[in-house]
């Protein structure tokens, strides 16, 4: 009995030491990130019905380029109704200048031609604005992700056309455990893999937030357990922005994690 007993504490010790052993030697731990970019809902602020969209998902645009164009024909017959309106305005101007200088109208009465003319034309100015602002811009150079809506449908203020992707804005995001912090310091560049096999990323850490997240390992009862938060950690892509899709998987790898005091002994 007595050497059943001391075998099987044996076998226990065998187990133990080997577990502490697997721990302390963690080869190539990997971290899986995101991809993230910046994207920009392309809208206007004047509401209308969509004439033409000119662009669809996956086009490569500019910054400037004519992404869609709303109906303009109301406003341009009310710029039309304004043109006449100044016209006449005009034409009364220059007789009340002449009679002025005749001194057959007073003052005020020429005061009051100039400040219509002077509104007219503010409000035509105002127009012109509207009507130019019912062709929607691209705001930079980027690539159509999304096509919000359809030639015909009504766009309401705000309301996006389409969202644009920045290649050139990307980035990786990684949630690092504070035992790996060591390892990663502002403006250090990582090379990351992805699944595709052919496809390797140069990234540039740009951002570890000061605060931790959450505890990725909660202590138990056992001694010299300790809470394990992670950081999130943002990476720039340096090379083939224009290959990272948002939402796809980065893999990230580091050294071992040191061994504590503890599991060496």
């Amino acid at each position: 009995m007595k050497k059943i007993l001391l075998l099987s504490t044996l076998v226990i010790a065998v187990v133990l030491s080997s577990c502490k052993e697997k721990k302390s030697k963690i080869k190539n731990p990997v971290f899986q990130g995101y991809i993230e970019n910046t994207q920009v809902n392309v809208t206007t602020r004047m509401p209308g019905r969509i004439e033409k969209i000119f662009v669809d998902e996956g086009d490569t645009v500019k910054e400037g380029e004519p992404v869609a164009v709303l109906d303009t024909r109301v406003l341009k017959a009310k710029r039309e109704a304004l043109l006449a309106k100044l016209k006449n305005i005009e034409v009364n101007k220059k007789r009340l200048e002449e009679l002025y200088k005749a001194g057959a109208v007073p003052q005020q009465k020429l005061d009051e031609i100039n400040t219509g003319y002077d509104i007219v034309n503010a409000k035509l100015k105002a127009l012109e604005i509207n009507i130019e602002d019912m062709t929607i811009k691209a705001p930079m150079d980027g690539i159509i992700s999304v096509k919000v809506l359809e030639p015909n449908q009504m766009m309401p203020p705000g309301m996006p056309v389409v969202i644009e992707t920045d290649p050139k804005s990307t980035w990786a995001r990684f949630g690092i455990p504070e035992t790996y912090l060591d390892q990663i310091n502002l403006g250090d560049t990582f090379e990351l893999t992805t699944n595709s096999n052919n496809l390797k990323l140069r990234a540039k850490v740009i951002q570890i937030l000061p605060m931790a997240n959450f505890a990725t390992h909660t202590p138990t009862t056992l001694r010299d357990e300790r809470d394990v938060r992670t950081f999130d950690i943002k990476m720039l892509i340096l090379n083939n922005q224009m290959k990272c899709k948002p939402g796809m998987s980065v893999y990230l790898t580091l050294k071992p994690e040191k061994a504590t005091s503890h599991e060496a002994n």
